[in-house]
């Protein structure tokens, strides 16, 4: 159900971004490369759907994403191909009655997400729109439990997760362009199922 909600919402979100896009003039487009770092966190109420994590641990990190970005010839960014990666870690702790269990462990997700960027907002120095991406990577993710019981803590159990999974992104994003070279932008929004609240730069490869 839920990935049939985030489907309907990007589907919706492009087909009515496309007519702004085509609005937009792509002559004199040009190439740069661009870098983006972010603070995420699982919202509470995806841990909460985690069954194998009782203790409702805290899921937070840093993502990053590095690549090539395809500019409009007004300077607003058009797409992207880029690698990412997501590094978290996962700490939590629940007293049941006289025990104490505790989690901790982390992940990391690698790989390849192309992003189309949509601006309804295109200037020379100033853009802002929507960007929702898609790709491929791969999780790693390990964590290990122990229980506290009147004084003493004994293992409980340790846990490996390495699978492929699907990768996407939907950010609200605006960018700032001082100079002809370079611009600056803050983003938030969602990010392979987390919450991101990050910055990229860009740097344009122009005459």
């Amino acid at each position: 159900m839920t990935k049939t909600v985030v489907l309907f919402c990007t589907l919706t979100i492009v087909l009515c971004a496309v007519p702004l896009v085509h609005a937009q003039g792509t002559t004199n487009g040009h190439w740069g490369v661009q870098g983006d770092v972010a603070k995420v966190n699982l919202p509470r109420f995806a841990v909460e759907k985690i069954d194998p994590l009782f203790e409702k641990p805290d899921i937070s990190g840093t993502a990053f994403n590095v690549g090539l970005v395809r500019f409009h010839g007004n300077g607003a960014p058009s797409y992207a191909l880029q690698f990412s990666k997501l590094n978290v870690d996962i700490g939590g702790a629940l007293q049941t009655g006289p025990a104490l269990r505790e989690i901790a462990g982390s992940g990391t997700v690698r790989g390849f997400l192309a992003t189309k960027y949509f601006n309804f907002v295109a200037r020379k120095h100033i853009s802002g729109g929507l960007a929702v991406g898609g790709g491929i990577g791969k999780l790693d993710a390990s964590y290990t439990r122990h229980e506290v019981f009147q004084g003493v803590r004994r293992f409980v159990e340790a846990n490996v997760y390495n699978r492929a999974i699907p990768l996407f992104e939907i950010l609200g994003r605006v960018d700032v362009r001082p100079v002809r070279f370079f611009s600056v932008g803050p983003f938030y929004g969602i990010r392979n199922s987390t919450l991101a609240l990050g910055v990229a730069v860009r740097i344009h490869a122009t005459k």
